[in-house]
């Protein structure tokens, strides 16, 4: 069987199986992927699986950050490291939902600075270990918002 897969658009693809061809977002491949991953590597005991379970957690959190009220990502952006703020938007470079739902919530200024220190700061690239640290951090910042109700996630396609 051929398999072909090609970006139809923004963030949109095509993947092509035989003569059967989907289209997913860029976050579904992203979640594909990583099933197909956990699917084809086999896993030991303990640390193996701690260690899918926390890429688990930060690929959903990738995945459903989008989805975040307005309000409660400009309190993130108020609240969270400058730092791990930039490693976010590093690691998803290529993911427009995520990039358009930080800007579009930042002033020009706060725009133009952000792009400036991704510029800058990541010129020779993100440190695997560093992403994953400012996405833990992420995540435990996102769920005390949420429970302080500052921060909600809303159902995909409303709003």
């Amino acid at each position: 069987m051929k398999i072909f897969a090609k970006e139809v658009a923004p963030d949109v693809y095509s993947v092509s199986f035989g003569e059967t061809e989907i289209i997913l977002q860029g976050s579904e491949v992203k979640a594909l992927l990583l099933q197909l991953m956990q699917v084809m590597t086999p896993t030991g005991a303990g640390m193996d699986d701690a260690v899918s379970a926390q890429d688990r957690k930060r690929l959903e959190f990738m995945n459903k950050i989008t989805n975040a009220n307005d309000v409660g990502i400009q309190k993130l952006l108020l609240v969270a490291d400058h730092h791990d703020l930039l490693a976010l938007l590093k690691s998803t470079e290529d993911d427009t939902a995520i990039h358009d739902k930080f800007f579009t919530n930042m002033s020009a200024n706060n725009a133009k600075m952000f792009n400036e220190d991704l510029s800058y700061e990541f010129r020779d690239g993100l440190p695997e270990k560093r992403r994953r640290e400012a996405l833990d951090r992420l995540i435990k910042l996102t769920r005390e918002l949420e429970l302080d109700g500052d921060l909600v996630f809303e159902e995909p396609g409303k709003g």
